[in-house]
């Protein structure tokens, strides 16, 4: 008898064990789940604060969501995204830089990262126009990106932020060495030789290269209107004469009327006021 009470209690002393480890798992797994629902349910409300045009409250939503999410995956999307909403609706380009540099480094996620680094590198470019250090983020950006046309225009960047930093020569190299092998680029490229060539008073070098991309593409040529650039580089040289001719030979490719006589004006003023030529005012 005794020894059957001893097994019903031990019994009974199993069930409640089991009970205690089912509760006490039960209860984890309702508060991890009510900790990972209440990051999703931030995100959708984030959502529902860009659909009003509610940015701040969104990005502050989207902010929480990543810091109380477990998921990495998860975590850096809401991370990203509050960047996005910082760059293009907010304009706070040091506070989307630094969820952004976050990423980079915490992410384990390659795409998020690239993507990341490439939205770095344009913020320091095309929005703070801090070309000392657009040039170092692309430096490090050029050799992830696989596309080559993506590429291409990476290294173009590359060029303008050595030629804006003052370094000319060292952009002029930079392009020679990738124009024998360039595709879509080439002629962008060679725009962007031409006008430092300018920049640094090599006026003959860069009417031969404006003339190359005439060459090999005459809409691209007309559409950077770039008929108004060379009469420049030959007002420059103070050859009026010849930019007159060149400009009135080029009258239909000028689409803006009103700057196609303001352009004949002033070179014809100049013309007259050039030392030893005849007409001179007085």
């Amino acid at each position: 008898m005794k020894t059957k009470i001893k097994l019903v209690k031990k019994f009974i002393k199993n069930i409640q064990n089991y009970l205690f480890k089912a509760i006490a798992v039960s209860a984890i797994a309702l508060l991890f789940s009510a900790c990972e629902s209440r990051s999703e349910k931030l995100y959708k409300q984030a959502y529902d604060k860009i659909s009003a045009n509610q940015f701040l409250d969104a990005i502050d939503l989207l902010e929480s969501s990543s810091d109380i999410e477990k998921d990495p995956e998860k975590k850096t999307r809401a991370l990203f995204e509050a960047a996005r909403l910082l760059r293009f609706e907010i304009q706070d380009y040091n506070k989307a830089l630094m969820h952004l540099k976050k990423i980079v480094l915490e992410s384990s996620d390659e795409k998020i990262r690239l993507l990341s680094q490439e939205a770095i590198a344009d913020i320091y470019f095309d929005n703070l126009q801090n070309y000392p250090q657009a040039l170092k983020e692309l430096l490090i950006l050029e050799p992830l990106i696989k596309d080559e046309v993506k590429k291409e225009s990476i290294r173009l960047k590359i060029a303008k932020c050595q030629f804006l930093t003052g370094n000319s020569k060292v952009a002029l190299e930079y392009i020679q060495s990738f124009l024998p092998q360039l595709k879509d680029a080439k002629k962008n490229f060679l725009l962007l030789k031409a006008q430092i060539l300018q920049s640094t008073q090599k006026l003959d070098e860069s009417l031969l290269v404006y003339d190359e991309i005439y060459k090999l593409d005459i809409e691209y040529f007309k559409s950077e209107n770039l008929f108004s650039a060379v009469s420049l580089v030959m007002e420059e040289k103070q050859d009026y004469k010849k930019a007159i001719e060149y400009v009135q030979s080029h009258e239909a490719d000028f689409t803006d009327k009103n700057y196609y006589d303001l352009r004949l004006k002033r070179l014809r003023e100049k013309l007259t006021n050039k030392p030893f030529s005849k007409g001179v005012r007085k």
